[in-house]
């Protein structure tokens, strides 16, 4: 238990205790040495030297650290290890065993610590260099690579071999250590991934992924940006409240938001807020593509919305809920946009003159019917079919108010790739949406059309340019004969005539476009 709190601790602190039990190591081997061996002087100061040395290292550690680094510390301590072992190479004489078991420490430290071969090779110089230094010096040159007696060779092999297994046993238990903390640290970062995202909900889009990436932060602050701002809501939807029972209201408005917040991100717009059926959406931040580009965007995702909901509403009726139309309204201007409220509970908003002006358009609009400002008009008059509608007078605004009703985008020399088409005249609707349509439902719709065309051209020929029955060949020919046997030939006014109140009898007793009629 006591080993595992040793192997257990961080690095650098099992880094020093390393180096101490090899130190200790060196020391007993030493005292061993000095006491079996004849002919020995100064070698039993050696564990002094030693100690004075793990003295120095924290210290050294320290400023090694500090100044240069963790690699340029390992490094000289590779150094120190190598020169001390130098030192007790030149006490022991090369002792054949003791010398092999030292350089095979080295080399196992050496790949521990992940030393280049460069500083190897020059701890490898600076060794020898002591090592003949410290013959000189202290020691003298005495019988190199004598026989190691029996208790000196067992007791180096139990420091090697006790060294290595807690230098091994050290880096199985911290791998494990940290593959352990790296699983934790993997399913807390999932945890807190799934609460943003769940917190994430609460808030737009662009804010969050604004905040975790540093962009911003949750700080009461604001802005002055140019933005276009939607706002829209469903005609009649309070007074539906009324007669619905509460699951069908949620069902409804829950299915209404989702599609509609669904294409706004789509778009990349700002979802601000719900307010019952009502949605405040604005673009131009955080993200902007330039306010023009973001006025386009905008009446897309209006255009789309108006789309969407002309399906909600043919499902909501085969479901037996009553029909049901989107007002919506568009305003361009410079907003505050930003967190309003206290440092605890905040909110990202915008506020301004064309927030109120883009509420009070979709108020006034009819149902289904898209109405810009005129600075949003001056943005998208290039692109979209707007008919301009009288003059507004609107609540909290002073003066009237120029509007615009989007009918719809131009399309020149895109009709090919067109997804949507949506024509409604006098007794005549035609909406449809290619994205719902699948491939083997092609030959029907292809076949629904042509009949429909064909019933068309059958009707304009029956028809003439007002709308009434064309008389037949036949016709003619039977008030001919009728008129040469009571009268004889009959003068060219007179036939005209005849044919003339034979239509107008035919126009009087059947109404136009019903076919042909065969005159009595």
């Amino acid at each position: 238990m006591q080993l595992d709190d040793w192997t257990h601790k961080e690095p650098k602190q099992f880094e020093y205790f390393h180096r101490l039990m090899g130190y200790i190591m060196l020391s007993l081997v030493m005292i061993v040495f000095h006491y079996t061996e004849p002919d020995t002087q100064y070698q039993i100061f050696l564990p002094f030297f030693f100690l004075a040395i793990l003295l120095i290292l924290p210290k050294l550690s320290y400023w090694l650290l500090y100044r240069y680094g963790k690699r340029i510390k390992r490094s000289v301590f590779f150094i120190i290890d190598v020169l001390v072992m130098a030192v007790l190479l030149s006490a022991v004489s090369l002792n054949l065993v003791l010398s092999l078991l030292g350089v095979v420490a080295m080399l196992y430290t050496a790949i521990s610590n992940k030393v280049s071969f460069l500083m190897l090779a020059l701890a490898s110089l600076l060794g020898v260099a002591v090592f003949y230094l410290c013959n000189i010096l202290i020691f003298g040159f005495g019988d190199y690579f004598q026989p190691t007696s029996s208790e000196l060779t067992v007791l180096g092999f139990i420091c090697l071999v006790t060294y290595f297994g807690v230098g091994n046993y050290y880096q199985a238990k911290y791998a494990r250590y940290v593959v352990r903390k790296k699983n934790h640290y993997y399913q807390q970062m999932s945890r807190y991934m799934e609460f943003a995202n769940q917190i994430s909900r609460y808030a737009p889009v662009q804010l969050w992924q604004s905040i975790m990436n540093g962009e911003s932060e949750a700080k009461i602050e604001y802005k002055r940006k140019k933005l276009t701002v939607f706002f829209s809501d469903i005609q009649g939807f309070t007074e539906l409240s009324e007669s619905l029972i509460p699951d069908d209201l949620a069902f409804l408005l829950n299915d209404y938001l989702s599609h509609m917040t669904e294409i706004a991100r789509h778009y990349e717009a700002t979802v601000d807020k719900f307010m019952g059926d009502a949605i405040l959406i604005f673009f131009g931040d955080p993200h902007s593509d330039g306010v023009e580009k973001d006025a386009k965007t905008c009446l897309d995702m209006a255009i789309a919305m108006r789309q969407q909901m002309k399906i909600l509403r043919e499902r909501w009726m085969k479901m037996g809920y009553p029909p049901l139309h989107i007002r919506m309204g568009i305003s361009t201007g410079y907003c505050h946009v930003g967190n309003y409220g206290a440092n605890h509970r905040m909110a990202y908003t915008i506020v301004g003159r064309d927030v109120n002006l883009a509420a009070r358009l979709q108020y006034a609009a009819a149902v289904d019917e898209i109405l810009i400002s005129e600075d949003t008009f001056a943005l998208i008059k290039d692109d979209y079919l707007c008919v301009e509608k009288q003059a507004l007078l609107l609540k909290g605004i002073k003066e009237p108010v120029r509007t615009w009703q989007v009918m719809e985008k131009y399309m020149s020399g895109k009709e090919g790739y067109q997804r949507w088409f949506d024509y409604e005249y006098k007794g005549f609707n035609l909406l449809l949406n290619l994205d719902e349509v699948q491939n083997y439902e092609y030959p029907k719709l292809v076949n629904v059309l042509e009949n429909m065309i064909k019933r068309i051209q059958t009707q304009q020929h029956l028809t003439n340019d007002q709308g009434m029955v064309k008389l037949k060949l036949e016709d003619a020919v039977g008030i001919s004969e009728l008129t040469s046997e009571s009268s004889g030939p009959a003068q060219p006014s007179v036939f005209t005539e005849i044919l003339e109140n034979s239509v107008s009898v035919k126009s009087e007793n059947k109404p136009s476009g019903k076919g042909s009629h065969q005159a009595s």
